[in-house]
């Protein structure tokens, strides 16, 4: 929600800001989800991100311009799409590197 806030006070609409700060969200989710939950790391982020842009763009005024609801449904998904790419690649990733690395949760739990 930060990057969204950030981006629509800059003005420009929903851009880098937003989608490093969803990938970034995406990635601590990744590492944060315990092992057998791993799948709704994969399936949140379109989701989450979709319901923070609209939010976000509803509250800087975006909803007010005048213009037809199909066009800001379209302006909305193009805007989002990145950023949705963004976070689906970080977390596959950042999944793949936990499954990669032996051991990693032995420790800690019989710590």
């Amino acid at each position: 929600m930060a990057g969204a806030g950030v981006d629509e006070a800059a003005g420009a609409g929903l851009g880098l800001i937003f989608v490093l700060t969803a990938a970034a969200a995406a990635a601590l989710a990744a590492v944060l989800c315990p092992r057998g939950r791993t799948w709704w790391v994969l399936a949140a982020p379109p989701l989450v991100i979709a319901v923070v842009a609209v939010g976000a763009q509803l509250a800087a005024g975006a909803g007010r311009s005048g213009g037809s609801t199909v066009m800001a449904v379209v302006h909305w998904a193009l805007d989002t799409f990145p950023a949705m790419a963004a976070a689906e690649v970080t977390a596959a990733v950042v999944l793949a590197g936990r499954a990669l690395r032996p051991g990693r949760g032995r420790r800690a739990c019989h710590a």
